[in-house]
């Protein structure tokens, strides 16, 4: 079997010390490398300045993902509230739209590292290729000095070896009469010519010894520098350099790979075994459903309707109208003056009751905050026309005779022992009301609706005489009606002072 040794030239073929080699025998070739390294640091800040504006792309871009998902869902919660299968399904969408901007911040944060990282390793190459630089061209110097110090050396034998032979040759001169033209030259003796001849001849013997020696020197220092000095400042930017590759590939192999993280799950967003990407999303609107939930809807209704039926449309048993107006009431309007105690426009609290009726998304104006005792007269009056009070009429006469109780202490027992026998539905709106007004009352320094005040306020409003009749409880004795509501406010304003005790925490 025959071996072919014309195989083609690989890049394999030459080590490391083979590169040094051809660079250091190279004229030219320590320049060639420091233009070399030169270039790759600059590639480093090059590259890290593009990733920098990638970076400042991706988080500007999720940035504004994020706040248009979170506006368009706020938004659409306000004015959709109850959009069946559809609203759910594109409320889920937006949030996988919030997700994809948070995965690009989280991924412009990951590449403006690498940015950051790839601009320290240029500052640090730079800096060592100059430090290497300045060792090489000083030993480059040592050489360039040591050639010019054998040149001057060689020039000042040559000069002196001419001076030797000029004497020489004058003292072999022999003498002759002397012409016209030599009367006024100055003649010497042979014994000047000798040792002028001596002298030249030790000049040049020093000379020579002197060029002889600084080309031993020059040889050495030449040695030294392409054997040894060269080689290694040659070896020491190789690595240099060999270390802005393997960080420079590193980076950017980083780079891939979370680019590919984020595109990954971009893709996973819109399709997942999960169901959850906005594919899968899609199939859940059911418009079939959504007809069912809104024909129920609009045969709806709120006023004049049992608690327990309201309560089966809010997860936490409180009728929306009783939130809603809560609500309001303790952003805007804690500090109002005789708060639920002053009445509102008749004609505005029927308006606002008829959009809580046809399920109007904001029942609740911006016109309605000018004058709040529109929003307390709708939620007084839907506690007034429950078919049931919210203090049940099965469990009227237990209450009043718990408000008769002479001991504070008893009587707190009581109440307490009534409200926890009350349906769940009854409890959960009590608790809810009770805690809106312990926070109304608190700030009766304002207000000047304490306790006293606002329990006989809602005393009648919450409660009803055994026979449920507003008329019949009328035709009573005075005496006996104004006993009962005194009772009836003494109930709710026992609740109110003892609030934390009686709806402790569970």
């Amino acid at each position: 079997m025959t071996v072919d040794n014309s195989a083609t030239f690989t890049e394999a073929s030459y080590l490391p010390n083979d590169l040094i080699t051809q660079m250091a025998e190279l004229e030219g070739g320590l320049h060639a490398l420091l233009e070399k390294v030169k270039g790759d640091s600059q590639m480093t800040k090059d590259i890290s300045t593009f990733l920098k504006k990638r970076a400042f792309l991706e988080e500007s871009y999720g940035r504004d993902m994020v706040k248009v998902a979170q506006a368009t869902a706020e938004a659409f919660d306000k004015a959709h509230p109850k959009s069946g299968t559809f609203g759910d399904v594109w409320i889920s969408m937006l949030k996988v739209h919030e997700n994809i901007g948070n995965q690009r911040i989280k991924f412009a944060a990951s590449i403006s590292d690498s940015a950051e990282d790839l601009l320290s390793l240029g500052r640090n190459i730079e800096k060592d290729r100059k430090k290497i630089k300045d060792a090489g061209m000083h030993y480059e110097k040592l050489v360039s000095d040591s050639d010019l110090l054998l040149e001057k050396s060689k020039q000042k034998f040559e000069n002196s070896n001419e001076e030797w032979g000029r004497a020489v040759s004058q003292r072999n001169q022999e003498p002759t009469q002397p012409t016209k033209k030599n009367l006024f030259r100055s003649s010497r003796t042979p014994a000047q010519l000798d040792k002028t001849e001596v002298d030249c001849r030790n000049k040049m013997d020093a000379a020579d010894a002197q060029y002889k020696s600084q080309q031993k020197k020059t040889i050495q220092t030449h040695a030294e520098y392409y054997e040894s000095h060269l080689p290694k400042v040659l070896k020491d930017l190789k690595a240099v350099d060999d270390e802005c590759s393997v960080a420079l590939r590193y980076q950017l192999a980083s780079y891939s790979y979370t680019y590919e993280q984020a595109l990954t799950e971009d893709g996973l967003a819109l399709d997942n075994d999960q169901g959850n990407g906005l594919r899968g999303l899609i199939t859940k609107i059911d418009k079939d459903a959504d007809w069912i939930e809104f024909v129920r809807l609009c045969t709806e209704r709120i006023f004049g309707v049992h608690l327990e039926q309201q309560a089966e449309m809010s997860e936490d048993m409180v009728p929306d109208i009783l939130k809603r107006c809560a609500t309001v009431v303790e952003q805007y309007a804690l500090s109002s003056v005789g708060i639920y105690r002053i009445s509102g426009i008749s004609s505005r609290i029927q308006k606002i009751k008829f959009k809580f009726e046809n399920s109007d998304p904001n029942p609740i104006s911006e016109e309605d905050l000018s004058d709040i005792n529109n929003v307390t007269g709708v939620l007084k009056l839907w506690f007034r026309e429950l078919p049931d009070p919210l203090f049940p009429s099965a469990s009227y006469h237990q209450f009043l005779e718990a408000a008769k109780l002479p001991d504070d202490r008893t009587r707190v027992i009581g109440l307490h022992t009534v409200i926890n026998e009350l349906s769940d539905a009854h409890y959960a709106t009590l608790k809810y009301l009770m805690c809106h007004l312990h926070k109304v009352q608190s700030y009766q320094r304002f207000n000047k609706m304490g306790a006293a005040n606002l329990a006989t306020i809602f005393g009648l409003t919450l409660m009803s005489s055994e026979s449920g009749s507003q008329a019949q409880m009328i035709a009573v004795h005075d005496n006996q009606r104004i006993a009962e509501s005194q009772l009836q406010a003494k109930v709710v304003q026992t609740i109110l002072e003892n609030y934390a005790e009686i709806f402790e925490d569970e």
